[in-house]
């Protein structure tokens, strides 16, 4: 039967790998719509305010141009959208005064502008707008620059805003002065500050931008007297990095590489985008700036140019539609859009338009379509096991008939979650090999699981972990185990769901609700039909896509780097990607023994404790076939390394050698936004389905051991005696109450941001749950361990890992150390303190069963 089954699978996953074509990520430009002027606006400000952009001010030529003599007007209005659907609405307040040319920016709901001029001066004021029910509420009552200022660059960084450059009236010089001021101070303690000196030259209408906590200033106008005493201005090309220090005050400058071309005046800030582009849309280059006659201006500069961070190169990004390209206009990023209010289209010339730039990623009906036929597959195979399960013994451990192949490829899958997928590419990408030292102490696992434990999970012809813990101590220890794993994995199911929903919705465009509810519905449907069967048999499949998905992601990368396999070698070395070992004894960072000695305890854990990965031991014919099974995922693991960390790696020197690559702006979206702009459209979409899959075999792995250890443990406890039938009826509805748990814990952490409560109390939970492998410690090693030393034991090394966790600097991987160790000592301590307690060796501790 296994072998149609096997045909069945792969017919269906052939079926999905022959529907794929080329897809990229793209720039993507739209119209939005217009503000509600005929003329448009230069020098507006922008922001955005509880969900609405709000933009207002700025100057124009309403009746001729100014080579006609026209002359130009400022403007107080401000307007408002909530949504492109409503457009634009002209807000019934003004600011205080005609007002353009300004800097702007957003903090806290609140649209901050500073300075500007109008027809008679400039300015020094700081102005506040907030949106809040249709109305807009103005404040100006805050420290003044300690200039007035117009056509000066600047944006919000980490709650401060700085601005640099600009001048002090329309006829004046360029300034130098860099001030910034710090919003997250109390109204009372604002106050503007000068910063550090800036090094480059003085200027006006230089391009600012935010990104990875850094400040950058990117041409602009240096301003000189000409001898009738006119102003004449010469186009910069240099660029510089600010860097704060804990106080801005302490930060310092860094002068990088000139731009290939003048860019002043284009809308600021940048536009950044991914996690290493700033881009520039635009601008004044020196061949625009040099056309003379403004009647036949052919209109600014159409091209785009980013600056890569990581590689420190400028790129070209490629054209802008044609028309789109304007200059003095503001920039701010809105409802997925980096949005470009007016501006100037050519010397004096305005628009009315509004632009908006996003990073389009297609997902594509091909993608679509693997994805469904991925998750039909799923519930095919809990519909082919449904006619199995009959019993409890058939929906709990598969009647023990489970291939020990698959069963080491589901523990395998069970323990790489869609978190770890994505995560271990993310942190190597970001730092080195040095994780990797711990994921090899899976092999120094295996052999003691297989020689001290598996004898007693498979002889004992149990169905739970904490059955053995009864036989061996008393009904109290195993109640307390089977309740820890109970509440740790509903604490840990919404969370499982939630945070792999965040990357797939992102990169599928999928509503992050939607996305969850499929997880939760589909996983919840196969496992109530075919048990643990399904449940393994989906962690087969999986586990076959994600290593493959990350194979075949390996492969077109350095089939996409200059110099292939070589340079990633090279590059790697070149940035110590490849480091594996730090021989320091500092127990606060992952050096090497802070590597073994806690993944020792890390990979201990769960192998000899919980519930989700022992069930897997007990669904295979015999031990021998069970010991296959740990080595099978004990094996596998070795590959699984090097694909995940390798990925990490080349993804980084990829996008190092391929500056023009935009890659995701969050880190953990890294490797699903890779996925769907590089991989073939269709494979994508099966990698994508496999990152689902993971999402869902957490889940449904929870759901299935929940309902097998609270039958088996506590709910035959309490209703002994129920026939066969009436327990299996319990399990599947104890099942679907899970799923539905899982789901809508999910969707509240998803609708109410309240998911580092389900944090806090996963880990809690936790630190009681990594104990109880310390209780199976002394029940098999210890002939003297007796039940209330090991229930004290269990509390009393939860409490001391949570100490340590909160009042000590100890690396967070040697916690499950911490916990194991404690548990043991005292456990055994009071074991000795307390001797009559209850305890049974004969046949249930190691040595005896050796005797035995």
């Amino acid at each position: 039967m296994h072998s149609t089954l096997e045909r069945y699978l792969f017919v269906a996953l052939f079926f999905i790998l022959v529907v794929f074509q080329a897809v990229g990520k793209e720039v993507r430009w739209e119209e939005l719509p217009a503000i509600p002027d005929k003329e448009g606006f230069a020098g507006m400000f922008a922001g955005v305010s509880n969900g609405a952009l709000l933009v207002g001010g700025g100057a124009n030529f309403p009746e001729k141009r100014p080579w006609e003599g026209g002359e130009k007007v400022w403007y107080d209005e401000i307007y408002f959208m909530e949504n492109t659907e409503a457009g634009w609405t002209v807000a019934g307040q003004k600011l205080p005064q005609p007002l353009a040319y300004s800097v702007s920016g957003s903090y806290k709901n609140k649209v901050w502008v500073i300075g500007g001029n109008d027809a008679k001066a400039h300015s020094n004021q700081v102005i506040s707008l907030v949106f809040r029910d249709g109305e807009i509420v103005l404040e100006n009552d805050y420290p003044q620059l300690p200039v007035p200022l117009a056509s000066m660059t600047g944006t919000i960084l980490e709650g401060v805003f700085y601005v640099l450059g600009g001048q002090k009236t329309a006829t004046g010089l360029a300034e130098t002065k860099f001030y910034y001021l710090d919003l997250k101070k109390g109204k009372a303690e604002l106050k503007w500050e000068e910063g550090p000196a800036f090094p480059g030259m003085a200027r006006i209408q230089a391009v600012a931008a935010s990104h990875k906590d850094e400040f950058y200033i990117f041409s602009g106008f240096g301003l000189y007297k000409n001898t009738d005493e006119s102003l004449g201005r010469t186009l910069l090309k240099d660029a510089y990095r600010f860097i704060p220090g804990d106080q801005p005050a302490q930060g310092v400058w860094e002068k990088l590489k000139d731009l290939p071309r003048g860019v002043a005046a284009a809308p600021s800030p940048a536009f950044s985008l991914g996690g290493d582009h700033i881009l520039i849309p635009g601008g004044l280059d020196e061949k625009t700036l040099t056309h003379t006659d403004p009647a036949s201006h052919p209109g600014f500069l159409d091209k785009m140019l980013a600056y890569n961070t990581n590689s420190e190169e400028w790129v070209e990004m490629g054209d802008m539609p044609e028309g789109t390209s304007r200059v003095t206009a503001p920039a701010v990023y809105w409802d997925g859009f980096w949005v470009v209010p007016n501006g100037e289209k050519g010397p004096g010339v305005r628009s009315p338009k509004v632009f908006g730039l996003s990073v389009h990623n297609p997902f594509g009906w091909a993608n679509w379509t693997t994805l469904g036929a991925y998750l039909a597959c799923m519930l095919g195979i809990g519909f082919y096991f449904s006619s199995r399960e009959n019993t409890t013994t058939e929906y709990f451990l598969a009647g023990k008939r489970i291939p020990w192949w698959a069963a080491g490829l589901s523990i395998y899958g069970t323990q790489l979650s869609a978190i770890t997928f994505m995560a271990i590419p993310v942190i190597v990408y970001a730092t080195n090999w040095r994780l990797a030292v711990g994921s090899f102490m899976i092999l120094a696992i295996v052999p003691l699981i297989i020689k001290f434990y598996l004898p007693f999970f498979k002889r004992l012809n149990i169905t739970t972990a904490y059955e053995y813990l009864e036989l061996r101590f008393d009904v109290r220890v195993r109640l307390l185990g089977s309740l820890t794993f109970i509440v740790f994995q509903l604490a840990r199911m919404g969370v499982v769901l939630y945070l792999p929903a965040i990357a797939i919705s992102s990169v599928t465009n999928m509503d992050i609700f939607l996305c969850i509810a499929i997880m939760g519905v589909f996983s919840t449907i196969y496992t109530v039909l075919g048990g643990i069967e399904a449940v393994i048999w989906t962690d087969v499949i999986q586990v076959v896509v994600l290593l493959g998905g990350a194979l075949l992601s390996i492969f077109i990368a350095i089939a996409n780097i200059d110099g292939g396999f070589s340079t990633v070698i090279d590059v790697g070395m070149q940035f110590h990607k490849f480091k594996l070992v730090d021989w320091s004894w500092d127990y606060t960072q992952l050096v090497f023994w802070v590597a073994v000695v806690g993944f020792f305890f890390l990979n201990l854990i769960p192998y000899t404790s919980d519930q989700v990965v022992i069930q897997r031991y007990l669904t295979v014919r015999d031990e021998k076939a069970a010991a296959k099974s740990l080595w099978t995922n004990g094996i596998i693991t070795i590959p699984g390394i090097f694909l995940f960390f390798g990925l990490g790696t080349v993804l980084f020197v990829y996008y190092l050698t391929n500056p023009e690559k935009i890659g995701s702006a969050n880190p953990e979206e890294l490797l699903p936004y890779y996925i769907v702009a590089e991989l073939p459209m269709g494979i994508a979409g099966l990698v994508i389905a496999g990152i689902f899959a993971a999402s869902m075999s957490s889940l449904d792995s929870s759901m299935n051991s929940i309902s097998t250890a609270y039958i088996t443990d506590i709910h035959k406890y309490l209703k002994p005696g129920l026939r066969d039938r009436e327990y299996l009826k319990l399990a599947k509805t104890v099942t679907v109450i899970m799923g539905v748990f899982g789901t809508l814990t999910a969707v509240w952490i998803a609708a109410t941001e309240v998911g580092f409560i389900f944090d806090l109390f996963q880990k809690l939970v936790g630190m009681i749950g990594g104990c109880l492998a310390g209780v199976f410690i002394l029940a098999i090693f210890s002939q003297r361990a007796n039940a209330i030393g090991v229930i004290i034991g269990t509390l009393s090394g939860a409490g001391i890992t949570f100490m340590v966790s909160r009042y000590t600097d100890v690396n967070g991987y040697l916690y499950g150390a911490v916990g194991v160790l404690s548990c043991v000592v005292i456990g055994f301590v009071f074991s000795l303190m307390f001797p009559k307690s209850k305890s049974q060796t004969h046949g249930l501790t190691y040595k005896s069963m050796i005797k035995k």
